[in-house]
């Protein structure tokens, strides 16, 4: 969780269910749906201040240490490249694509932020599910946004913060759009065909066969990706290595 970001969540089922209801609806109901919509839709700001944020801890964990937190940042295509990220599906075996020049962010893990990072994936599955949840942008103390580390990935994703302390951390990338091409193979339907005969003494009998339709199909699909995951730096460990895959928000 980037906790400055505001970011998209899926929120497709939420949308199917209020279109379903548009459709069936008086002008009036439909312009109240959407307005109602739109407002789901719009970020809400929610203060979060307990736990109160511990400065002292922060400004610690962020002290000179002798470890480097390293990692390269990545997606994977599944599904022939229709699904990025995606743990789902038939695993393709291409190989993991690099996001370069992205922005990623290191937080010491307060307890305030252990609380935001709760609150949003609480949000996020509620909206998930199709419920009627608002849109929440969850924000914590000032002084919570001081003690944070920037860099960026190179052009192969790889990423480091060094001078790291032992103790736990928040490490959260920009999210990625991922724009899919490929084709794919649709069914289009069975039709009853003569494939043959049988010659008999009774005369020529046809033989007809279930053939299946098929045909190629062209598809582009765009995909948000994000990664955000807790490290725990043990002690005496030079270099810590971090798996920053990148999957579907």
């Amino acid at each position: 969780m980037y906790p400055q970001a505001k970011r998209p969540l899926a929120h497709l089922t939420l949308i199917s269910a209020i279109a379903l209801l548009t459709a069936c609806a008086s002008p009036l109901q439909r312009a109240e749906n959407q307005a109602e919509l739109q407002r789901l839709n719009t970020p809400m700001e929610v203060p979060v201040t307990a736990p109160p944020f511990n400065e002292a801890q922060a400004r610690q964990a962020l002290a000179r240490g002798n470890t480097t937190i390293k990692g390269a940042l990545y997606f994977k295509l599944v599904n022939g490249g229709r699904n990025a990220g995606s743990d789902a599906g038939l695993l393709s075996f291409q190989a993991p694509t690099p996001v370069a020049n992205a922005h990623v962010v290191l937080y010491p893990a307060s307890a305030q932020l252990e609380e935001i990072v709760r609150l949003s994936e609480e949000n996020a599955k509620e909206r998930r599910w199709g419920r009627k949840a608002q849109l929440k942008t969850f924000v914590g103390e000032p002084q919570l946004y001081k003690y944070v580390l920037h860099t960026k990935t190179d052009e192969h994703g790889l990423f480091e913060f060094n001078g790291m302390r032992l103790g736990r951390y928040l490490i959260a990338a920009e999210n990625w759009e991922v724009t899919s091409n490929g084709s794919e193979t649709q069914f289009d339907g069975v039709s009853i065909q003569p494939t043959g005969a049988i010659v008999s003494a009774y005369g020529v009998a046809p033989i007809y066969n279930q053939v299946v339709h098929s045909s190629q199909r062209h598809f582009r699909v765009r995909t948000v990706v994000t990664f955000e995951h807790f490290i725990d730096v043990p002690p005496k460990q030079k270099v810590f290595e971090v798996d920053a895959r990148m999957r579907p928000r």
